[in-house]
């Protein structure tokens, strides 16, 4: 803490690398370096990305530092925690031991990862569970997106011991231990700059975003080559970096629309959108359309597309799983079809873009429901922790004794394989 000011100041390790071209998680991290500063909590934000790069995005250059394992106590000498994230949180753990951590468990990368088991192989899998185990042996205080994701980490801090007496003791509903900070949206949007180029006049132009092997877009593409009442277009998002995640079902898709002589016509792939034009390219078009198959995945996962989509009006559809799409069926701001269902997403969009009525009911509660995750609301169980920074005094407790660190270089080399996105 400044002696002189009464603030404190926390440290932001980022795994994927913070610059204009980025996907959920660097937009989380550049949000939090934006936005806790006005609620007290000064920052440094640290990550794979050259500083000058981070920094271009409207950040200090002076509150922005480079990743180098083996430097993080050097680092982060300055602050008064630690909040990390992913695969570079297991140098934290091991390197920053004077200090509170927080581990942001927000993206569960482990239960991702399973969709590539046949790809990546079993190291994968060890390494991630390695990882968690790890993390969650050792971190002070954890973040998760959703009530979903907190039962489910909460199943895996008491198989180590983390749930304990003497912290229901102190504190029952485990807030101490285990805080919920979902993906925020901003309170005001960016000034709106087309993106796309114009429609064609009378075609109705539906968004999927980026592929991933949990998704199902075979459902959301039978819906459309079903519809007779409206023409369409739909684009879908090339992965920046095809090295890192596997692309096979996004290879299928586009052979699926070549073979139908869609591709380039009704289906586009268009390239990474950077981040600060991702609210234009969600006004850009008609409706967020991207259905996915029944798995842990979907159940624990928090679209953060849809959240973006509903700030941006743009009425959304998707499959039944997860906490959004239950918070979409509540709230009446888009629907949730059943699984592999491509005959109801057909006669929703129907009724969507057949009845103006109906279609801004749904965007008026879609605001509605967004003003509850504006950032500066969502943060309130970390800027809790960060102004009362504290070590878990029971981490110990009958815990599990944690698995030796991983050898040298060798999380540093998976995670390199598995990066995602730029």
């Amino acid at each position: 803490m400044d002696a002189a000011t009464g603030r404190v100041k926390a440290a932001l390790v980022c795994s994927e690398a913070v610059r204009p071209k980025m996907a959920g998680i660097g937009i989380r991290y550049l949000e939090f370096a934006r936005r806790l500063p006005a609620q007290g909590v000064d920052i440094v934000l640290i990550s794979p990305a050259a500083p000058a790069e981070t920094a271009s995005l409207g950040l200090d250059l002076s509150s922005v530092r480079l990743f180098a394992e083996g430097r993080l106590s050097d680092l982060t000498a300055d602050c008064d925690c630690v909040i990390a994230q992913g695969h570079l949180a297991n140098a934290v753990v091991s390197e920053v031991a004077d200090k509170p951590v927080v581990i942001d468990l927000y993206d569960p990368f482990l239960i991702e990862n399973l969709s590539y088991f046949r790809k990546l192989g079993e190291g994968v899998f060890r390494n991630d569970h390695a990882t968690w185990m790890h993390q969650l042996g050792h971190g002070d205080f954890f973040l998760c997106s959703s009530e979903e994701q907190r039962l489910f980490y909460m199943g895996f801090l008491t198989a180590l011991g983390r749930l304990n007496p003497p912290l229901v003791e102190e504190a029952p509903d485990l807030r101490e231990l285990l805080g919920i900070v979902p993906f925020g949206v901003p309170a005001t949007l960016p000034d709106y700059t087309p993106y796309l180029p114009p429609r064609t006049e009378g075609v109705r132009r539906i968004l999927f975003g980026g592929i991933y092997d949990w998704y199902d877009p075979w459902t959301t593409l039978r819906a459309l080559e079903e519809v007779t009442a409206f023409n369409w277009e739909i684009l879908f998002v090339h992965n920046p970096n095809p090295d890192g995640t596997p692309q096979a079902l996004a290879a299928r898709v586009e052979e699926y629309a070549r073979n139908k002589g869609w591709l380039g016509e009704q289906v586009k792939f268009i390239g990474w959108v950077p981040a600060e034009r991702r609210f234009d390219l969600l006004r850009d078009v008609d409706a967020l359309v991207a259905t996915h198959t029944v798995s842990v995945e979907t159940r624990l996962s928090l679209r953060t597309r849809f959240l973006e989509a509903l700030a941006a009006e743009c009425p959304v559809v998707t499959s039944e799983g997860g906490a959004l799409a239950r918070l979409i069926t509540e709230h009446d701001t888009g629907f949730a079809a059943p699984a592999e269902d491509a005959h109801a997403v057909r006669v929703h969009l129907e009724r969507l873009f057949g009845d103006p009525r109906f279609a801004e009911r749904q965007r008026e509660n879609g605001l509605a429901l967004a003003s509850k995750f504006h950032w500066d609301s969502v943060l309130t169980d970390l800027v809790s922790f960060c102004k009362a920074p504290r070590k878990d005094p029971h981490k110990s407790f009958l815990a599990a004794p944690p698995p030796s660190p991983l050898r040298k270089g060798l999380a540093r080399r998976l995670y390199r394989a598995l990066v995602r996105r730029l």
